[in-house]
């Protein structure tokens, strides 16, 4: 079934966006941010952008895709929405805290979709008096960009994942149904890997030589971009979120850690303040020329024996592991496509070099 009014918690760069593909899809939606300036902002990106946006990712733009847009500092405006979606920062406590607001406010059959990228429905729904209203409905990162939208939740009711399914479907992006809740979902583990292994490369290259060689092999962004992308201090807090579940096996090396942690406290984000690994103008990352880039087999390596983990955890079958990758980095390959065309015994004796000279987990080979 599809829900008469929705809501987005968060006018951030992902709820945005998310508003904007609600509302779009022909849903009355309604942004909440308690941050006035947020808000603002969000409003005069739907405004100024959010058509452009659409069309760039060939979305069938709605002939007036802000008239069911609604901006509010206040839960209560969302007490007649049947669907919300979450999107305030990987803050466990922050999201168990909203939940709570939120069922004081919304109907009791409504469902809370939660856009985590690092933590699971399980988690977030602990104190809730209807955990199983709570659904995993986790975007890639651009979200109107990249067409997926993973869908879990091994205590939601089957209601809440059939509404999340037919959501995504009717904002124009693929519903993937995960079989398991894992913290970091699917999409995000693969990429958590990515950007580790690009972390401890970085103690043999410097990060235009490791991107340049990712961009040389076919990945749309290096590891280094994609950490810029999302921001630093994201970035750190999700490695510290997974590290719950996963121990130190998406942590970068000691030294690299301390370099961003400085880099966030000179207000060095990435993409959002302008500067990170790289510099980055109007939304484009500048990633500099290089006379020789960097072998990423290590990166694609783990990439690939985290694919492996993945499907060892119950979270899907390589076809789903492949097509989760496949749209949301925007490629055309897999990590199960990529280990065809490499060689499993190739990626295998990368994986165990790189182990046995740093120790990492995301190296630790397991096929």
């Amino acid at each position: 079934m599809q829900p008469a009014s929705t809501g987005v918690v968060g006018a951030g760069l992902m709820g945005r966006d998310i508003a904007g593909l609600l509302a779009n899809g022909g849903f009355p939606v309604t942004l909440v941010d308690i941050d006035a300036d947020a808000l603002e902002s969000a409003r005069e990106y739907h405004r100024s952008s959010l058509r452009g946006a659409l069309a760039a990712s060939h979305i069938e733009t709605a002939d007036e895709p802000l008239a069911t847009l609604d901006y509010a500092s206040d839960l209560a405006a969302l007490a007649d929405c049947e669907f919300v979606v979450e999107a305030v920062p990987e803050r466990l406590d922050l999201k168990r805290s909203l939940v709570d607001d939120l069922e004081a406010v919304l109907d009791a059959e409504a469902i809370i979709a939660t856009n985590t990228s690092s933590l699971t429905p399980s988690d977030i729904a602990v104190g809730a008096d209807r955990p199983e209203r709570v659904v995993l409905f986790h975007f890639a990162n651009p979200a109107i960009e990249r067409d997926v939208v993973e869908i879990a939740g091994d205590h939601a009711s089957d209601d809440a994942l059939d509404t999340a399914r037919a959501v995504a479907t009717a904002i124009g992006h693929e519903p993937i149904r995960l079989e398991a809740e894992h913290r970091a979902n699917c999409l995000s583990r693969l990429s958590a890997s990515i950007k580790c292994a690009g972390t401890w490369e970085l103690r043999r290259a410097e990060a235009a030589a490791i991107d340049r060689g990712a961009t040389a092999v076919g990945f749309e962004r290096g590891p280094l971009e994609f950490i810029d992308l999302i921001g630093i201090d994201v970035h750190l807090a999700t490695v510290d979120n997974l590290a719950g579940a996963y121990g130190e096996r998406y942590a970068p090396p000691t030294e690299l850690r301390s370099r961003m942690e400085t880099m966030v406290e000179a207000d060095s984000l990435g993409m959002k303040t302008g500067q990170g690994f790289f510099e980055w103008e109007d939304g484009t990352c500048l990633v500099p020329e290089v006379d020789e880039p960097h072998d990423v087999t290590p990166i694609v390596a783990a990439l690939v024996n985290e694919a492996h983990r993945l499907v060892a955890d119950g979270v899907g079958e390589p076809s789903t592991i492949d097509d989760v990758l496949k749209r949301g980095s925007g490629g055309s390959i897999g990590p199960f496509d990529i280990e065809s065309m490499l060689g499993a015994d190739a990626l295998r004796e990368a994986l165990e070099r790189r182990y046995a000279e740093t120790g990492a987990g995301v190296f630790d080979p397991v096929f």
